[in-house]
């Protein structure tokens, strides 16, 4: 009979086959960036059931360190750990196929206040900036493997997939984050999948949101996500000729959101299928977007707008439903330099209740076929 591979957590412990840790609390002071356990395995199993490591610095307001890092390992499972107060709490890099399953990680890194008693506000777009904020969960530069059952909640940032691509994201509680629940940065394939990122962000901060999807993320799948009450549901951009194209946004529900629900700026060929906004200022925001498709969502009672499009080419609105709200669908030239949008096509939409169900920039470009309005104080307006 084989003898099972039980292990005392130590700090710089580097586990390489597969094993259980020894059930209890472990506490490790760190430096930056240096982990308290490293896992460097193939094809193993590390039971972490019943086991806390934690930060020697979690009640100092210091968060250092990285509570468990796999790293340079293919086909590794880790269960049931947690961490708490690690800036990172389980970081994923250079690897392939490594699931954590049942892992949570808790207090992880808050960016400091500024000289007002203000957080710092988000840099979304340079890595420098925004590596050191941390995270529950980093994923960084692996493919692969999936996140099933995961908790990174109540901090600043709960799941981050940096340069990751394929990776699965599955019922993961990543709600009442200050910043981001889940943030992709140049993922390809992933699939986010019924996740909690619910009252993520920061009040007057447009950077915030419950998933931030930007820098040249493609092919990447967002569904059955809850999204409630965030600064922004959704935010998906590009920055430095770094589009983030050909991604799926479905069946999200991202009502309540303090700014807007659902937007997609400086990005092409997305499709948003079958969302729900329902109140807020707005449903869907496109800023810069071309060849964006709007379909089958529900955007009702929203204070400005159910859907504004804001310069950019040829979106297709197809089959949503628009109601009671201020103006049902925007189509406009941004507040700074651009053109109104071009070549948009309006079909088979339900258009019912709002102030004006139609408003439009003059030198707007767009095609209004067979939609069904009703009750609309007015159908078209000019701005």
């Amino acid at each position: 009979m084989l003898r099972e591979n039980v292990i005392r957590p130590k700090r710089g412990l580097a586990i390489r086959s597969g094993a259980r840790l020894r059930p209890g609390t472990y506490s490790f002071s760190v430096g930056e960036d240096e982990p308290a356990l490293t896992v460097r395995a193939r094809d193993a199993v590390i039971d972490c059931t019943d086991v806390l490591l934690r930060s020697g610095d979690a009640g100092s307001g210091s968060t250092r360190g990285v509570g468990l890092r796999v790293l340079n390992s293919e086909r590794v499972e880790v269960v049931g750990l947690r961490t708490d107060g690690f800036q990172v709490g389980v970081h994923v890099l250079y690897s392939s196929d490594v699931t954590l399953r049942n892992v949570r990680c808790e207090r992880s890194r808050r960016t400091p206040f500024d000289g007002n008693g203000e957080p710092e506000r988000l840099v979304l777009y340079e890595k420098s900036e925004w590596r050191r904020y941390g995270s529950g969960i980093w994923i960084e530069k692996s493919s692969g493997g999936s996140l099933i059952g995961c908790a990174a909640a109540g901090a600043q940032n709960g799941i981050a997939l940096d340069k990751a691509a394929r990776v699965l994201v599955i019922g993961c509680d990543c709600a009442h984050n200050s910043g981001w629940g889940i943030h992709l940065d140049r993922a390809a394939g992933c699939q986010v999948v019924g996740n909690g990122c619910s009252d993520c962000g920061r009040p007057g901060d447009e950077l915030s949101a419950g998933i931030a999807i930007n820098n040249g993320c493609s092919g990447n799948e967002m569904v059955s996500n809850d999204l409630a009450r965030c600064e922004l549901g959704l935010l998906l951009t590009g920055a430095h000729n770094e589009r983030s194209d050909d991604n799926l946004i479905a069946s999200n529900d991202a009502s309540l959101a303090r700014t807007v629900g659902l937007l997609c700026a400086y990005s092409d060929r997305n499709r948003l299928v079958n969302n729900a906004v329902r109140g807020g200022p707005i449903g869907i925001r496109l800023v810069h977007a071309r060849d964006t498709e709007l379909v089958g969502n529900v955007l009702e009672d929203l204070d400005d707008a159910g859907v504004v499009i804001e310069s950019g080419a040829r979106a297709l609105l197809r089959g949503n439903r628009v109601a009671r709200c201020s103006s049902g669908v925007v189509l406009r030239g941004p507040d700074g330099p651009g053109a109104p949008p071009v070549d948009c096509l309006l079909e088979d939409n339900v258009l019912t209740a709002n102030d004006v169900a139609v408003r439009f920039d003059a030198g707007c470009r767009a095609r209004l076929a067979a939609n069904w309005e009703s009750g609309n104080r007015a159908f078209l307006v000019e701005l």
